[in-house]
């Protein structure tokens, strides 16, 4: 009989981890932060500080980096009356592919916020491979941007850090 009770325990954990995947993880997030409605106080009380503040036009576009290692990255948009415009999770396909060779670092950063680690290897030193993780087909994956000496990029790629520690994948 606890068998049963374990597995249907554990069926449903499953169930509802899930769903919050399907449905909810951004929300989660966010909280009750709604575009059009929300005002500053509002963001700061449900996330915080921003890790960042730009300005674009007459908008302002603040940084949200969750986690020392996070997967998502939200970028706020507030409009100039000091409402939440829109919210995006930055961390993305779409925005990995906008990051091409020749862009400054500031550039990246505009596109996908900071990184989360980064790398030097002895062979190159005045490079440095700058690292955002993200979650890809639910497991955590990394976008590396490889930075010249001069502070461009030089290339990009990625990487499953699960092949690194000898999974079986």
């Amino acid at each position: 009989m606890n068998e049963r009770l374990s597995l249907k325990g554990a069926l449903t954990m499953g169930l509802f981890s899930a769903l919050l995947a399907i449905v909810g993880c951004d929300r989660v997030a966010t909280g009750e932060l709604r575009a059009g409605q929300s005002t500053v106080a509002d963001m700061k009380t449900q996330m915080g500080e921003p890790s960042d503040v730009h300005k674009e036009g007459d908008r302002e576009i603040w940084v949200y980096t969750l986690g020392p290692q996070g997967v998502k990255t939200y970028f706020m948009t507030v409009d100039p009356t000091g409402k939440l415009e829109k919210i995006d999770q930055v961390l993305t396909e779409e925005n990995f592919k906008r990051i091409v060779p020749g862009m400054t670092t500031t550039e990246v950063r505009r596109v996908l916020g900071k990184y989360g680690s980064e790398k030097r290897y002895a062979m190159s030193i005045n490079e440095v491979t700058q690292v955002w993780k993200f979650n890809r087909d639910n497991a955590d994956w990394n976008f590396e941007v490889l930075i010249d000496g001069n502070g461009r990029v030089k290339s990009t790629g990625f990487d499953d850090p699960s092949l690194q520690r000898g999974s079986s994948k």
